[in-house]
């Protein structure tokens, strides 16, 4: 429930170990490079880079990546797809079985098979394409490539519209063009397909004729009667899809590399993130220069692993980081029930070195704000129920396991509030418990609201009072926090109870907070000057308090909309078994829709209320996330030192 503390390094060694030196560092892992720029005076000084190198790394990854893609998406149908398997390992263990796994053969096969299959692919396309063509010609018996050639007569293949043959054939009449025929093979698109012959005497009126009528030539590809060359499209098309199949079967066997695949991508990965940590050095001639932070509890296991790498070959200056350092990077240490929420912190900022971790702060009232927003057991047990089969029956990355967690404590907090409200499933269910009924409580969960509420921002404002006992300004945390309390208090006070006594302390804050909130500022009219705008900023603690409003808002839109749905459920159950089966569907379906709406509106509002009601109270943030020199992929979660 901590920001870890950091202590800030300088180490100078030799160019010659920086290998070595770098892959001592990743088994230890827990060290933070700062990004050292060269500046423009120092001659002879260069900036450490490895284009080369992270250019061939970055080749490798994108192998091992599209190796793994096509695998997957080859094997997704199988029953036994081994997709989704995270596995623990050690780093020493990835970079032993990814140094030794023969990758580059494994590639080059598949890649061979993919170029096999495309090129079988494009034949059989190219043969659809020329069996398209031809099929609405398959009615001629005769080899039309030898009529083509004929000189006794013109003949021509080609398309009309069919809105045009009528009026062709009358044409062809009034014409007295007794030598012509044309012929209707086909019709496809509202187009016919047509053989037009004439006789040679007869060809250029009865060619005018044609185009006349918008006739369009199509010559029939083929050497043979087109219904015979259609037979040999056929058996060709069999044959491609019977070696399309098989190139499939061989593909589809490279399942069995896909857990060697997996940990030859994390190797890869950190190799990469290995060689790219070196761009933050740099060098002399012969010496590297490196600057960056550890935690304080590993500083002695730092030293250990340098003199184990380096032994007396080199420098090291090792220090306390300074509070207000803007540079230190940050881990965030917190205990199992908490360590969740750190994504809620994290998606907003990390805390500055300076600040305190407020993930402890989050928690409860995170927690509070999701549960009442969704405010249904149903919902909430339907979450903790696959949640925990999740959790039981699949392995997941770190983060999405976190992810899970979170939401687990979500179901759990829907759970209580839909416990209080006596809603399941919007009301299916009759249950003899339930203190508020969110369909006729309304002031009372306005009173809640406002409650729960005016509980987040004064525990806020009072975070702001600890921070400033802490950072040794009690000055602050009378002039700046006790203050607001009696400013915002006694005028909460006052338009409840009308009491003069309340009155009083509100004027009583005000005036504190005019005279001193500025205090900072030499002149005693610049003071009350930014004293007076300071206490304007009394109007955004009204807009604070109505958003929190959104926490009735959102329990009565879903638990409405659950209503609505079991309305419409009972009077189709009513209509006999048809009605009884259709309701169950509309009741699972649109129950389940309104489920993950009632989540994803809880997730989200309830960021606003941490993020912009609490946050801005005694929050900023701002930090560096602290960068490790290994990282977890989707399938390999790697074991740090020190873990079990």
């Amino acid at each position: 429930m901590a920001i870890v503390k950091m202590d800030k390094f300088n180490l100078l060694s030799f160019d010659s170990d920086r290998d070595n030196l770098l892959n001592t560092l990743q088994g230890f892992n827990y060290v933070h490079f700062n990004d050292l720029v060269k500046e423009s005076d120092d001659n002879y000084l260069t900036e450490v880079r490895e284009t080369k190198k992270l250019a061939e790394i970055d080749e490798s990854l994108n192998k091992v990546n599209y190796a793994i893609d096509v695998i997957r998406d080859y094997t997704k149908d199988l029953p036994d797809e081994l997709h989704d398997k995270v596995s623990d390992l050690s780093l020493e263990e990835i970079n032993k079985r990814g140094a030794n796994f023969t990758f580059d053969l494994i590639y080059e096969k598949l890649r061979n098979l993919i170029t096999k299959r495309e090129k079988l692919v494009q034949s059989r396309d190219n043969l659809n394409q020329k069996y398209d063509d031809l099929s609405p010609w398959q009615d001629i018996n005769v080899n039309v490539g030898k009529l083509y050639k004929s000189d006794r007569f013109f003949l021509e293949t080609g398309t009309i519209s069919n809105k045009f043959y009528e009026d062709l054939q009358k044409a062809l009449v009034e014409r007295n063009l007794d030598g012509t025929l044309v012929y209707k093979i086909g019709e496809r698109d509202g187009n016919l397909y047509v053989v037009a012959i004439s006789t040679n005497k007869e060809a250029n009126e009865f060619s005018d004729i044609l185009r006349e009528f918008g006739f369009t030539r199509v010559k029939i590809a083929a050497d043979n009667e087109v219904n015979t060359y259609l037979t040999d499209l056929s058996s060709q098309k069999d044959e491609i899809n019977a070696e399309i199949e098989a190139v499939d079967k061989e593909i589809t066997e490279f399942k069995k590399y896909l857990p060697d695949l997996y940990i030859y991508q994390s190797y890869i990965t950190n190799c990469r993130k290995k060689e790219a940590s070196s761009e933050n050095f740099l060098k002399t001639r012969q010496m590297n220069i490196i600057e960056g932070y550890v935690p304080s509890d590993r500083s002695n296991e730092f030293k250990a692993d340098l003199d184990k790498v380096l032994g007396d070959r080199y420098i090291l200056d090792i220090i306390p980081a300074e509070k207000d350092d803007p540079n230190v990077p940050i881990i965030l240490k917190n205990n199992k029930l908490i360590e969740p929420y750190e994504s809620v912190v994290a998606t907003y900022a990390l805390p500055k070195y300076s600040e305190l971790d407020p993930t402890a702060i989050v928690a409860p009232f995170y927690t509070i704000f999701t549960g009442f927003m969704i405010g249904d057991l149903g919902y909430g047990l339907l979450g903790v129920i696959a949640i925990l089969l999740a959790l039981k029956l699949k392995e997941f990355p770190k983060e999405t396991e976190q992810t899970l967690k979170l939401f687990l404590r979500i179901s759990i907090s829907a759970c209580v509030f839909g416990f209080i409200f006596g809603s399941v499933f919007g009301g299916i269910i009759d249950v003899p418990f339930g203190w508020v009924d969110t369909t006729q409580d309304i002031n009372q969960l306005i009173t809640l609201s406002i409650i729960i509420g005016a509980i987040s921002l004064f525990f806020a404002l009072g975070v702001k009072g600890f921070m400033s006992i802490r950072d040794g300004h009690p000055d602050a945390l009378v002039f700046d926090v006790f203050s607001w309390y009696m400013a915002v208090g006694g005028a909460i006070a006052l338009a409840l109870t009308k009491s003069p006594i309340a009155k009083w302390i509100m004027i009583a804050g005000m005036i504190m907070i005019v005279l001193f909130a500025g205090r900072d500022k030499k002149s005693w009219g610049a003071r009350i000057a930014s004293g007076t705008y300071e206490l304007y900023g009394i109007t955004s603690w009204i807009g604070d308090f109505v958003s929190f409003l959104r926490l009735m808002a959102l329990v009565l839109s879903g638990g409405f909309v659950a209503y609505s749905v079991n309305l419409i459920v009972e009077m189709m159950a009513g209509s006999g078994i048809g009605g009884l089966i259709g309701g169950i569907i509309v009741f699972v379906v649109f129950q389940l829709f309104n489920m993950f709406l009632s989540y994803l509106s809880a997730y989200v509002h309830s960021l606003r209320l941490i993020y912009v009601e609490m946050f801005n109270k005694f929050y900023e943030g701002g930090g560096i996330k602290f960068r490790e020199m290994v990282e977890d992929t989707n399938f390999i979660n790697i074991i740090r030192r020190g873990e079990k």
